[in-house]
């Protein structure tokens, strides 16, 4: 079963592009030591703040199959000298605060539950 492990946290608007650069740095990373980390999949979002118009709201997603196993080689990334830096640069740009509403303060990891009879891919129409 499908298991994805999501993150919310807030960033300086005038930090997008830095974080992208720092984020692309870690997963380039990631690809080419791939023990590393496991997931097959990684995604980030974002979204303004309807709060505060200078923040933006970010979002990652990582989907593996195996959330122990994900767990453990997150646990390991994080001795990792090199993983360690890209992980600090991470957390000197993001902004200590609640990203939503009554949520824990800090980057907490929320796992989901695939509902394997509700999943649908489909090729959108052009």
């Amino acid at each position: 079963m499908s298991e994805v492990e999501t993150m919310h946290y807030r960033v300086l608007k005038k930090n997008h592009d830095k974080m992208i650069e720092a984020l692309v740095k870690a997963l380039d990373y990631q690809k080419a030591n791939p023990s590393l980390i496991n997931y097959s999949l990684s995604r980030t979002w974002f979204r303004e703040a309807p709060d505060n118009p200078e923040q933006e709201i970010w979002m990652l997603m990582d989907e593996s199959s195996n959330h122990e196993k994900y767990a453990e080689t997150m646990n390991t990334a994080e001795s990792d000298v090199t993983a360690g830096d890209f992980r600090q640069q991470f957390i000197d740009m993001v902004i200590p605060d609640k990203p939503f509403s009554g949520e824990e303060v800090g980057l907490a990891h929320v796992v989901w539950q695939e509902i394997p009879e509700l999943h649908v891919e489909l090729h959108e129409n052009d």
